[in-house]
């Protein structure tokens, strides 16, 4: 079919590969649950397509991305329901990022968007009845330093794979009363929660689910309160954005009626002049969306031109459907019984109808638009009608019964004030596990094959000099936890159970505490990290992949904790006041403690101790070369020639143990049931290190507070080492112990039996896959959680 090819001849210029990689997947696993194709879209550069050149993306007009989304839509339909609320969240940040004057911080979003492939999703509209389409699905409530955000969104469409998600939000206004307000945070901060809905198999790859929010800190900048436009009507950025929705998602439809329609025409059913009438029907609601979009590029955005598009919109719906009644009708119900992807495709293009403004709710305001009564106000007082999707997709030949839709976002209203993009995972992480089973992510390459990472050169500015709060009383005000409980070895959180968000200052945790605490109750008097009565079992010293995968790790814990150890001496040298140089005192003990235990445990692994260090060079040579020179010669100027403690304390705490720690809380519990010593060890580790990162945060945080005019400098300093950690091959040699560990335990299965390394999941049925989409996951809620609390979040949009 002409225009179709001709839409898969533009998608190919700007998304080269996305349609062929497309076809490689089979259909049914296109449509299924688990995102298999959004991978593929990520790779192709598809989040990037509607964002304009100036600012690093393909700069595809409304025509074009009508015709692109047309192309994706009739190869997988899920694919471009779903990423069309990705492409309508980052038009609307593009569309007025002049006008709002907002710092350059869109310019840093949107780049963030084009260079890592991000994908954002949207909590605006609600699939509920008598819930208006502009209305607020969230609350929030204030607290020091920000808000707390709780609420639900059902469906969100990218619920597992987005990276960001924007929502509208109610907030105290400064007269009294509620305000509407826009927020934009990271899929990983701890709080945000996956839930299973959408009961239909029709366009499951949408990852259409429930995405809760409990309790969910958002700084106060992140929460930008917005205005009503005039009258009742949808301000600029309202209007823009529900421009772009209707004409992609309706695009997505005309895709899949074009499958059909396409097959029809192709396999010459019926008469010819059936076939023409045919394809004059979808042709009509080709010409009626791609005449909508050509409006829009001609600068038509404003309330009436929103009018002109709905009615676009509703001429193509029933186009669409027709079209698709018609080509399965001629067709005939062989084909539909035949082939699932007819029945599939029927169904799925009846969805159109369900996604807001219904025609209902906008009746009136059209018919006002239509006699010139009065402008085009469209505004809550008609929501839009749901319907409840059913358990599975048509089956036999009989009409289908149409799912629900995914329910399509509603854009932001205008800031009224600076609106700073906010956090996003690290490089490489996928949104945290949602609480159905994810599917296993393919593993890495080995670290063996990885280049040497290029390191940024750091970028020398002013430090503020860092001054000390008063003294507070030792206790985190949020958790209820002592400063001694955190100490305690039965007592203490892990960072996979929430220790993330625990608080503890400098003047919490000086010699004094140090000394009262650490030797006993987190060691327990065990200066080598494990209890007397543990042994080595026997199998740890035959050769073998278990015995690699160990002897591999404990060697590059001795090796880092050193050379950790060696850094925080320069920290304690530029250390302000005496209270800090005690904490990164009692720090430097720690880590210096560290390397000592587990060199000692290579020799529990027979290791002779004349040879330790020679295995550890030999052990550690690649990954040295790799990982930690890099971080060396990225750090070292900082803390060693500058002097700039602050800047010190930000890379330690962010991009070393905030990177590391999770995962070294993973080695703790998969090393449990086979090496208790090592598991110890591990674990005492742990609660230091959670210390650690909860002072260093409050350092950060209270420097923040004191000092804003800093923080443009500490935001770079984070930018530039999260730019250094993408390129380090941490999850390559991460990778090779976990395929190293797996193939080890084979023979130990029954030993270990129902041991669960995480609630509710058994260690031999994981994968190495599943493990490392763990601390993946622990690893980006510590990031996001940490840093919001620091009052940085946005530090990692580059």
């Amino acid at each position: 079919m002409r225009s179709l090819d001709q839409a898969h001849a533009l998608c190919e210029s700007y998304l080269p590969g996305l349609l062929d990689g497309l076809s490689k997947i089979p259909f049914a696993q296109r449509e299924a649950a688990g995102a298999a194709t959004l991978p593929v879209f990520r790779a192709s550069g598809g989040p990037s397509l509607v964002i304009p050149k100036d600012y690093g993306g393909l700069g595809a007009s409304p025509l074009d991305a009508v015709r692109v989304t047309r192309a994706i839509g009739a190869h997988a339909p899920s694919l471009a329901v779903a990423t069309t609320m990705h492409h309508f969240s980052v038009a609307t940040l593009f569309t007025f990022a002049e006008s709002i004057k907002n710092s350059g911080m869109e310019w840093a979003l949107l780049e963030a968007i084009t260079s890592r492939n991000l994908l954002v999703s949207s909590g605006f509209a609600e699939g509920r009845p008598a819930q208006g389409i502009l209305s607020p699905s969230m609350t929030a409530t204030p607290v020091d330093g920000g808000y707390r955000i709780n609420g639900s969104k059902k469906p969100c469409s990218l619920s597992h794979s987005m990276d960001l998600l924007t929502a509208s939000v109610a907030v105290p206004a400064p007269g009294g009363g509620q305000q509407t307000a826009f927020l934009l945070m990271p899929a990983t901060l701890r709080g945000i929660t996956r839930h299973p809905f959408w009961g239909s198999s029709v366009l499951a790859g949408a990852e259409s689910d429930e995405v809760r929010l409990t309790d969910v800190f958002i700084e106060e900048e992140l929460v930008i309160p917005t205005e009503n436009g005039p009258d009742g009507m949808l301000d600029d950025l309202q209007t823009v954005g529900f421009i772009w929705f209707e004409l992609l998602i309706t695009a997505s439809y005309l895709g899949m009626a074009s499958a059909l329609v396409a097959r029809a025409l192709a396999e010459r059913r019926g008469a010819v002049t059936d076939r023409a009438a045919l394809g004059t029907r979808l042709e009509t609601a080709t010409q009626l969306l791609e005449g909508a979009a050509r409006a829009m590029q001609a600068g038509e955005t404003d309330n009436d031109a929103l009018a002109r598009v709905l009615m676009a919109r509703y001429g193509a719906q029933d186009a669409i459907t027709d079209a698709a009644r018609q080509a399965v009708e001629m067709l005939g119900g062989m084909s539909f019984i035949r082939s699932p992807e007819v029945a599939y495709l029927v169904a799925a293009c009846q969805c159109v109808a369900f996604h807001p403004p219904s025609r209902a709710s906008v009746a009136a305001p059209l018919v006002d638009f239509l006699d010139g009564t009065g402008p085009f106000m469209m505004n809550d007082s008609a929501p839009a009608p749901a319907a409840q999707p059913p358990a599975t997709a048509p089956q036999a030949p009989v009409a289908p019964q149409p799912p629900v839709a995914p329910q399509p976002p509603v854009a932001p209203q205008a800031p009224a004030a600076p609106a700073p993009p906010s956090v996003v995972a690290p490089a490489g992480a996928p949104a945290p596990g949602p609480t159905i089973e994810p599917a296993p992510t393919p593993a890495p390459a080995r670290a063996a094959d990885a280049a040497p990472a290029t390191v940024p050169a750091p970028r020398p500015q002013p430090a503020v000099t860092y001054s000390p709060q008063p003294a507070a009383p030792r206790t985190d005000e949020r958790s209820g936890m002592t400063a001694d409980d955190a100490a305690d070895w039965d007592q203490a959180s892990a960072l996979f159970d929430g220790a993330e968000g625990i608080r503890l200052t400098a003047r919490d945790c000086d010699l004094r505490y140090w000394f009262a605490n650490v030797p006993q109750r987190t060691l327990r008097g065990n200066i080598v990290g494990y209890s007397p009565e543990l042994v080595t079992p026997d199998f740890l010293h035959e050769p073998g992949p278990l015995r690699d995968a160990l002897i591999q790790e404990v060697a590059f814990r001795a090796l880092a904790e050193e050379r950790a150890a060696r850094a925080i001496g320069y920290i304690v040298a530029c250390a302000p006041d005496s209270t800090t140089a005690e904490f990164y005192a009692t720090q430097l003990m720690d880590e210096t403690r560290h390397a000592m235990i587990f060199r000692n445990h290579l020799r529990n692994l027979g290791v002779d101790e004349r040879d330790v260090a020679a295995v550890i060079a030999r052990e550690t040579a690649h990954d040295r070369a790799a990982i930690l020179d890099p971080l060396e010669e990225y750090g070292m100027p900082i803390v060693r020639d500058r002097q700039d403690f602050l800047g010190g304390v930000v890379l330690l705490t962010i991009l070393v143990e905030g990177f590391l720690a999770p995962s070294f809380e993973l080695s703790e519990r998969k090393w449990r049931p086979l090496d208790p010593r090592m598991a110890d060890m591990e674990k005492g580790a742990a609660i230091d290190e959670v210390r650690h990162l909860a002072v260093g945060t409050s350092i950060i945080r209270e420097h923040v507070q004191r000092h804003p005019d800093d923080k443009e400098r500490l935001v770079a300093l984070i930018r530039d080492g999260m730019r250094l950690w993408e390129q380090l091959p941490v999850s390559d040699q991460l990778t090779r112990w976990e395929n190293w560990f797996q193939e080890g335990i084979a023979p130990h299965r029954a030993a270990i039996g129902d041991y669960e390394v995480w609630d509710g999941r058994r260690l031999v049925d994981t994968t190495p896959e599943e493990r490392l989409q763990k601390a993946v996951e622990v690893t980006s809620i510590v990031h996001s959680t940490r840093l919001t609390d620091m009052g940085l979040g946005r530090a990692l949009i580059y």
